[in-house]
């Protein structure tokens, strides 16, 4: 693709111009993997520098934890008074917003991003403090840990044990204008915590032994690291489609790996993940499904769905796609997305096929691009023999035939007619009448057919010598082969139009499916509608509530049912979670479903994890069903319970299962908490 030929993206470009002409303040962050890397310590150092420059600073809120050469830093600079509240007895001191936007500074130092406020406070959080501050055009810098964003929570969790109570959400990350990475190594953190500058002596020991452990930070550190490549790749791409730039630009690794219906498709994964891994990138599986196409069946099914698994699980981000040229397709999704590998299989067929088949390999290798490309060669030890799909029985209709040759004779008849006023040899076109509505109505069989009879006619009852199928004008092998060119080319272009119809009305059908899953879905009363008419919550009011809970989740399990049976006719059920935490069946698809005290274990695994598991999965695969959380913000509240190997579904069906899922939550996450 030519430099001239690119567009700049209207959306990219949008957040581009709106950066540059919005007029609201800009937002540094000081991001640290654990506390006392001196993020604090950063920022007041910066704010000197910047009063140095002329600018005016304030300390909105800086907490210095009685560390002496932080407190050492305060001097000189404007610090606010605090905003005193009482809490059950108990002063609690937090930033004066008023006073901050009542002195209007250039920059407000704002310590503890992701502090949770006193009661009484305007805002909850102290990140929406800072929203307000930043609108006015003031600028913000402020400090904050890797473990509180709340997409890190649970890879915390699982590396130190501490879950997070205090957590923002990442969106407040991205929107950052600056990030400066503290990083400090483990043996200098390592010494600040023995030397008492981060806790007390006692407190630092036990520090040391648990959060603090060698292991937990450099988990966290390299966390903290990924989060920012994460944003920095994010906001590159941004911009080269703001600008229409073709990249890719070699900032960070990224490798995406064409994947097909073929036998040797998890050889391709595996060797794709090796690179990927020798090269630390991202990376992609991604799968072309031609245009006018349905999904995959029979082995394709089989191979196809084998390697997007092993690629999910060798942490690849599946991708499908959809057109008929696949080279361009990648090539179209690997700019898009700034990748700068790809990764593709030798074709196993001899050099003359693939040029007449159109070989998007070869296409790939010879296209103007700067990816660089790994083609692989399978290298099994026993070729697997493909097995050929059993020949397609078409369907031989007589009607239709003889449906065109009443059209043939129709023809000959007007041609009759119209012999006695026009020369006949100019007549014969008017059988293409015949050949094109046979394609159109028929396909490129009877289309041919209807050529061929139709010359045979023409030339037996209108060609001199008269009722003879002589052909000797010259002019007669020219009307061949327009007349087989005419079949041929309609035939086929209806051909592709019919499959473009079949697929279109698939994809509509899905989207459709969501839509009306949708419209069901709000004509159910919200919980927040319902409480707002009741004055106060008496013993009486209580029970109404939860008489509709009932009534409102045995809709919504019922409605989820239905809709999954329309993607997958399996039998299927819905749980949710009740409030001591058990869970609770809310629909079956049909009365005979059965559910073991071992697929509930298994559904319980799901809701504490969050997480697919059973049949056709690697966590607990023995059992009959697979099962889906049902998620919402904050946690899994229920589960979808299918009978059928996950490995078996086709993206497309996952995607619009997780789809189903989360329509699902967003409907029933109040009224199951209730």
């Amino acid at each position: 693709m030519e430099r001239q030929n690119l567009r700049p993206d209207p959306d990219a470009l949008l957040k581009e111009v709106e950066r540059e002409t919005v007029k609201k303040g800009r937002l540094k962050i000081f991001l640290g993997y654990a506390p006392g890397v001196g993020k604090t310590f950063s920022m007041l150092n910066d704010a000197h520098v910047l009063k140095k420059r002329g600018l005016d600073v304030v300390v909105g809120f800086v907490e210095t934890h009685k560390r002496a050469e932080t407190e050492t830093l305060l001097a000189g600079l404007e610090v606010m008074p605090r905003k005193m509240f009482d809490y059950k007895g108990i002063t609690l001191g937090e930033m004066d917003i008023d006073g901050i936007l009542a002195r209007r500074p250039d920059v407000a130092l704002v310590d503890e991003l992701a502090h949770t406020n006193a009661e009484g406070s305007r805002h909850p959080k102290r990140y929406q403090d800072i929203e307000e501050l930043l609108a006015t055009g003031m600028d913000v810098h402020t400090t904050v840990n890797i473990q509180h964003f709340e997409s890190m929570n649970d890879s915390v969790a699982k590396i130190t044990g501490v879950c997070m109570q205090e957590t923002l959400p990442d969106t407040f990350f991205d929107r950052a204008d600056e990030v400066q990475v503290i990083d400090v190594p483990w043996e200098e953190l390592n010494q600040r915590l023995k030397e008492g500058k981060v806790y007390l002596p006692q407190q630092a020991m036990h520090a040391i032994d648990n959060f603090f452990a060698r292991g937990n930070l450099f988990a966290l550190r390299e966390l903290m690291l990924t989060l920012v490549a994460r944003k920095m790749d994010s906001e590159l791409i941004s911009y080269m489609r703001a600008k229409a730039i073709p990249g890719p630009w070699p900032a960070n690794e990224k490798l995406v790996v064409g994947v097909g219906a073929s036998p040797y498709a998890k050889q391709l994964i595996r060797k794709a993940y090796s690179i990927a891994k020798d090269t630390h990138a991202e990376w992609y599986a991604v799968y072309v499904l031609p245009t006018g196409l349905t999904d995959p069946s029979g082995k394709d099914k089989v191979y196809l769905t084998d390697a997007l698994n092993l690629a999910e699980e060798l942490g690849a981000k599946i991708v499908t796609l959809s057109g008929n040229d696949i080279a361009n397709e990648i090539l179209r999704f690997a700019r898009e997305q700034n990748i700068t590998r790809i990764v593709i299989g030798k074709p196993l067929r001899s050099m003359l096929v693939e040029y007449f088949k159109g070989s998007p390999v070869s296409r790939l290798l010879y296209a103007r691009s700067d990816f660089e490309i790994h083609l692989i060669t399978p290298t099994m030890e026993t070729k697997e023999k493909e097995e050929s799909p059993p020949a397609k029985q078409t369907s031989f209709k007589y009607s239709n035939y003889l449906i065109t040759m009443a059209m043939v004779g129709v023809v000959t008849l007007a041609d009759g007619l119209l012999a006695r006023f026009i020369d006949p040899s100019s007549l014969v076109y008017l059988y293409l009448i015949a050949t094109i509505t046979s394609a159109l109505l028929f396909g490129i069989w009877p289309s041919i057919f209807a050529s061929v009879l139709s010359l045979l006619v023409f030339d037996y009852f209108f060609m001199s010598p008269q009722y003879s199928l002589s052909m000797n004008d010259p002019r007669e092998i020219i009307n061949i082969f327009v007349f087989l060119f005419t079949a041929i080319i309609v035939g086929q272009l209806v051909k592709v139009v019919r499959r473009q119809n079949i697929a279109l009305q698939l994809r509509l059908e899905r989207v459709s499916l969501i839509e009306e899953m949708s419209k069901d879905f709000l004509q159910l009363p919200p919980l927040e509608q319902l409480v707002e008419g009741l004055s106060n919550f008496s013993a009486e009011t209580m029970n109404t509530l939860a008489f509709l809970r009932t009534t409102i989740l045995n809709d919504i399990s019922t409605l989820t049912i239905k809709y999954i049976q329309r993607i997958i006719e399996v039998p299927c059920f819905v749980f949710f979670k009740e409030k001591g935490g058990e869970l609770q069946i809310w629909a079956k698809s049909s009365p005979a479903v059965e559910i073991s005290a071992n697929d509930i274990a298994v559904a319980k695994w799901t809701l504490v994890h969050g997480k697919v598991s059973g049949a056709g999965t690697e966590t607990l695969p023995s059992i009959s069903y697979c099962f889906f959380p049902i998620k919402s913000q904050e946690e899994t509240i229920g589960i979808i319970g299918i009978q059928y190997d996950y490995k078996n579904l086709l993206p497309e069906q996952r995607r619009i299962l997780g789809t189903i899922s989360n329509l699902t939550s967003m409907t029933a996450s109040h009224w199951v908490k209730i």
